[in-house]
């Protein structure tokens, strides 16, 4: 899969034959660099200025529409404006030329495949000097030849004098909406709707990036089978995964639904302490032609329904596969367990709806008592991003606000650097992790700028705080420990896990993976990336002493010392089959052990240095539960699992008698405070 350089104009032009790492700023003070693999053309994405909402620009219709007809896409038709420079656009960079493509599934949720007819296309272009060679067409199998005479239904050629480009274009008149010659109903098979066109010269962002593209959630109805591209005599399309959606929309006519909304088959599963109330939110989808302006739903809970209930929208919900998300408010149960609830929307603008979709079924996991969430940070970082310091920083100062109530692991990615675990950078390469610094908690908040936090406010504060709060404030339904140790030859380590739900229920979506951590890791042939000095002078280190040492540091570092580095980990896609039993009983404490055999894992550096994390996933939604960390102990130290064996309750505060917080036992006296409330005292050997 190709990996988009992710560039900003004013920094680097997006022509220019930048590096492989080369810098993104999305904000005056957040420093990003990305990955990109090596290929025979370079993909470059331009991304321009922060885009204000407030700015869409309507489409001028160039197409008198039928009463029978109406555009549709994966794009829904917001283009940011009619400034090309704020568009989000993409390319190869050179005099090649493009093939552009949609995918339109015979059977779809949107009701325009089967049986409805193609009749025309919408794009845009942001500049036509430098293109020729326009053509638009239609085929159920991907062309090969560059000219796209095998496109097996049609091709028309345009006349480039007939088309409108985005630069300096008017404000209602910068999208080009074409008929086909030919029309084509579709039958069994899906059809590819899409454009061709030449570059013929690159003098400026616009060459270097003809493609528009969107990348905005508002804007983007589905991202699957929306952006299919090649380029000159490649017979290969390479389908675009990483959340871009090509800026094409599809004219359809035939005889379309009118007030319908689909609603999602499913929610994930939604914790809730019992007796409380709680929300599931639920994201509807327009599919008829109408707007939607008002709709009914019912709850059904455990076979028992709920009166319906009307929602009348401020603003009306317009074009087909518009998304509309409503959070439906449930009560739980005064008993903890598993409660099927299906919600169901019977009416759309006070008639019935026509929805291929029409109930939306999950769980309300009804727990008996709130636990204690120790919270997941996932931080990637690497040697050659410049922008280190944000997650060494971050980490060091939420380990000194939350202790072990939060779990900090630190991933380094890219072969070029010393630390990365394999594993690891495989999964974030999966999770087209590729921008970095970047963090998610719990797998549930993502993408979230270390140290500066979510806020999008300009300013150069440690608000990462206020993301591990959300994080704190989702029901856990199950506790988790964790105890390590090494063995004897100090070349395995052992890791035991203790599991315990605050539910009963037949669910079999939970399992466990492990991660082993490394402090104190440092090399002096270790060369750390550093554009920190782009703060000098701005008093930053005053604020965040922390901040010193990089801002005024040289551009290359040497002798940092790198903590909470991912040296091994096992099963941290999904978790491990098996780690979980179900059916789940409350209060019953589920053991699982791991061996981690040192050897395979050549990254570590000193074995008395490591931690072992227990981290708990909900299977379906991907989501972390809870989790725990510990240190690796040395052989023949007690197991914390061993002295709360006969307990069906679990440790979640530890500490000596001078009030000092543990992960871990230690000799001597112990307090230990359990998840039941009960506090006491221990005596380790």
């Amino acid at each position: 899969m190709i990996k988009k350089l992710l560039l900003c104009a004013f920094l680097i032009p997006a022509f220019m034959n930048a590096d492989v790492n080369a810098q993104e700023m999305r904000q005056p003070m957040k420093l990003k660099e990305s990955v990109v693999n090596q290929t025979s053309h370079r993909v470059f994405k331009h991304e321009g200025a922060t885009f204000d909402m407030a700015s869409i620009a309507p489409a001028k219709s160039h197409i008198d529409l039928k009463e029978n007809e109406l555009w549709w896409g994966y794009f829904n038709g917001k283009y940011e404006g009619n400034d090309p420079f704020n568009w989000p656009k993409i390319g190869y960079g050179s005099t090649i030329t493009y093939a552009c493509c949609i995918r339109v599934l015979a059977d779809n949720e949107f009701d325009v495949g089967k049986g409805k007819t193609i009749e025309g296309i919408k794009i845009a272009f942001p500049k036509l000097k430098n293109i020729e060679d326009v053509q638009i067409w239609m085929s159920t199998e991907l062309p090969t030849e560059k000219t796209m005479g095998d496109a097996n239904i049609c091709v028309k050629n345009i006349d480039k004098s007939t088309l409108v480009q985005v630069l300096d274009s008017d404000p209602s008149d910068f999208v080009n909406e074409i008929r086909f010659d030919k029309t084509y109903t579709i039958e069994d098979k899906d059809v590819y709707v899409g454009y061709t066109f030449r570059v013929t010269a690159v003098e400026d962002v616009y060459d270097e990036c003809p493609v528009s593209i969107a990348d905005e959630p508002f804007q983007i109805n589905a991202y699957e089978n929306a952006f299919l591209w090649r380029y000159d005599d490649d017979t290969e399309w390479y389908e675009e995964e990483d959340g871009d959606v090509l800026a094409m929309q599809v004219l359809f006519s035939g005889d379309f639904k009118k007030n319908a909304v689909n609603i999602v088959e499913s929610f994930e599963d939604v914790p809730v302490l019992k007796g409380t109330a709680t929300k599931i939110p639920v994201e509807i989808r327009t599919i008829g032609k109408d707007n939607l302006q008002s709709f009914k739903y019912v709850v059904k809970t455990n076979g028992t329904v709920t009166k319906e209930q009307t929602v009348t929208l401020d603003k009306a919900v317009e074009g087909v596969g518009a998304k509309y998300t409503f959070d439906v408010p449930v009560q739980a149960a005064d008993q903890q367990g598993v409660y099927e609830t299906v919600v169901t929307i019977p009416e759309v603008n006070g008639k019935a709806n026509e929805a291929v979709v029409g109930e939306c079924v999950g769980d309300v996991v009804v727990v008996d008592r709130k636990l204690n969430r120790k919270v997941l940070v996932e931080d990637f970082t690497a040697t050659w991003g410049r922008g280190a310091a944000f997650g060494i920083v971050n980490i060091a100062k939420l380990k000194e606000m939350y202790g072990d109530n939060i779990v900090p692991i630190s991933a380094h990615i890219g072969s070029e650097d010393p630390m990365t675990c394999s594993n690891y950078d495989d999964y974030a390469y999966f999770n087209e992790i590729g921008s970095i610094p970047t963090s998610n908690l719990d797998r549930t908040f993502w993408d979230v700028y270390p140290y500066l936090g979510s806020s999008e406010e300009p300013t150069f504060t440690f608000a990462y705080p206020e993301d591990v709060k959300k994080a704190q404030q989702v029901i856990s339904v199950a506790s988790v420990d964790v105890v390590a140790s090494l063995s004897e030859d100090e070349k395995t380590v052992e890791v035991e896990a203790s599991t315990t739900f605050a539910f009963s229920g037949d669910k079999a979506n939970y399992a466990l993976f492990y991660v082993l951590t490394e402090d104190g890791m440092q090399d002096e042939s270790w060369i750390q990336k550093n554009g920190m000095s782009t703060y000098a002078g701005m008093g930053v280190e005053d604020m965040e002493p922390l901040f010193d040492p990089w801002i005024n540091g040289g551009e290359e570092i040497t002798g940092v010392v790198y903590n909470d580095v991912v040296v091994a980990s096992y099963g941290e896609y999904s978790g491990i089959d098996g780690s979980i039993e179900a059916p789940i009983e409350m209060d019953k404490k589920q053991v699982h052990t791991m061996s981690f055999d040192l050897a395979e894992y050549p990254v570590i550096q000193n074995v008395k240095n490591l931690n072992a994390c227990a981290i708990l996933l909900n299977t379906k939604s991907g989501k972390v539960v809870n989790a725990a960390r510990c240190k690796v102990t040395a052989f023949g130290e007690t197991s914390l699992l061993e002295l709360n064996s006969e307990k069906s309750s679990v440790v979640v505060e530890r500490y000596t008698v001078d009030g000092c917080r543990i992960s871990v036992p230690v000799r001597g006296i112990n307090i230990v405070k359990y998840d039941d409330g009960r506090v006491e005292k221990q005596f380790v050997e």
